[in-house]
């Protein structure tokens, strides 16, 4: 069992106490180490680890993106190995057939070839149901992840692996206006507004294809978020539903508000192929206003591809986004080095770092912004009294998926 050492105040006397957590559904726990796991807890997590650590010397590294090599080769890694001595071997992969190679190590009763591995979020439910995850609850024994947020620190992509796998990235879709066409406080705040706007303004909105990327599937989410009933929407974060029930759902009149209001958008925007087309017609001021990822258009400012006069907010109904999560393999053979690293990339500062880097948002929820990060990193930012009230997370894949495909159906092929 891990204890969780907390304090109460009762009538003046201090009264200690003990919670404990069985390993994440389960009994037992599914990792081997060098270390009596049962009794490691956040307050002497440094204490037992680092030593151990530091004897296995080394560990292996797998990012499954191509958008964070620069942080980690160049930033993280550098700073864990110089603060604790431990030498990260990196390797950039593909999430999903990773997933695969540690199944089939699994499967051969061989250690995992991966000690840390950032995985995308939409593998939780295979790699956990393989049971290539170490059913660590991290979300409470890391001691950088005692702030996460709950909903992102449990659940990825609608799946509940209960904390086996913690948030690292954290991205939000937006709406991003040129300031030089349209003020901040004309920027529509609403769905109806955004409507309304593209009615009096025909193709001056870029809106991605829902079929050809992140920020066009995203913005149809938050529509359905916003125009489904709650009668409805019971079903949206529902892990249970099954394909042909999210068929069911798309297709039936849960969907027709979302629907109707696309039927009177569409014709007045400019429907793209892709997130960087949305942003290369704002770049080129042929839109004013775009659908977008935060962290995408972050990047653009940055290297010149998009003007700094656009800027970025969030419907009041509030709108989607998503992350990828950094699991320890079951099959790891170093797991004091593995949770030491972890913690690592969870820390204020690496947190804040890959935010001023990249613009990917952080699931802690006690960092400050306003006062850690200069005035021109937050102009390219959602403003940051909106990210916390008005993020949403993703629906429920299945369902997005079969929402797709009605929005291709009898909108884009009509």
């Amino acid at each position: 069992m891990i204890r969780i050492i907390g304090t109460w105040f009762v009538f003046g006397v201090i009264l200690t106490f003990a919670f404990t957590a069985a390993p994440v559904n389960s009994d037992a726990f599914n990792v081997e180490a060098n270390f009596d796991v049962a009794t490691l807890e956040t307050s002497n997590f440094y204490e037992v680890l680092e030593p151990l650590a530091k004897e296995q010397g080394s560990l292996v590294f797998y990012d499954f993106t191509e958008s964070f090599t620069l942080l980690f080769q160049d930033n993280i890694i550098p700073r864990f190995e110089e603060k604790y001595g431990i030498k990260v071997e990196y390797f950039s992969v593909d999430g999903e057939q990773s997933v695969q190679q540690l199944i089939a190590a699994k499967s051969a009763g061989q250690p995992s070839p991966v000690d840390v591995f950032f995985m995308p979020n939409g593998q939780a439910k295979v790699a956990t149901e393989a049971g290539i995850i170490a059913n660590l609850p991290l979300n409470t024994l890391l001691p950088s992840a005692q702030d996460l947020d709950e909903g992102a620190a449990t659940v990825s992509r609608g799946y509940a692996h209960g904390g086996t796998i913690v948030p690292f990235h954290r991205n939000q879709t937006a709406i991003g206006y040129d300031t030089r066409t349209v003020s901040q406080a004309d920027a529509p705040k609403t769905l109806e507004e955004l409507l309304a706007y593209a009615k009096a303004n025909p193709k001056k909105v870029a809106m991605t294809s829902p079929a050809q990327g992140g920020s066009g599937s995203g913005f149809l989410e938050s529509a359905i978020l916003h125009f489904a009933t709650s009668e409805c929407q019971e079903r949206l974060y529902d892990a249970t539903i099954t394909e042909e029930e999210a068929n069911e759902w798309a297709n039936g009149e849960c969907l027709e508000p979302v629907m109707a209001y696309f039927g009177e958008l569409a014709p007045n925007v400019e429907i793209t192929n892709g997130n960087t087309d949305t942003l290369t017609l704002i770049a080129n001021g042929v839109a004013s206003i775009g659908t977008v990822w935060e962290d995408q258009a972050y990047d653009y400012i940055g290297r010149g591809l998009l003007p700094p006069t656009v800027q970025f907010r969030l419907f009041e109904s509030g709108q989607v986004g998503d992350g990828d999560g950094v699991m320890i393999p079951s099959g790891t053979q170093k797991l004091a080095a593995a949770l030491l690293f972890v913690d690592f990339m969870l820390s204020d500062e690496m947190q804040l770092l890959k935010l001023e880097l990249n613009g990917s948002r952080s699931a802690r929820t006690g960092l400050d912004l306003e006062s850690a990060l200069k005035p021109d990193v937050l102009a390219k930012l959602v403003p940051t009294d909106q990210y916390p009230a008005l993020n949403r997370p993703r629906i429920n894949n299945l369902i997005s998926t079969a929402a797709v495909d009605r929005f291709v159906a009898e909108i884009l092929q009509q």
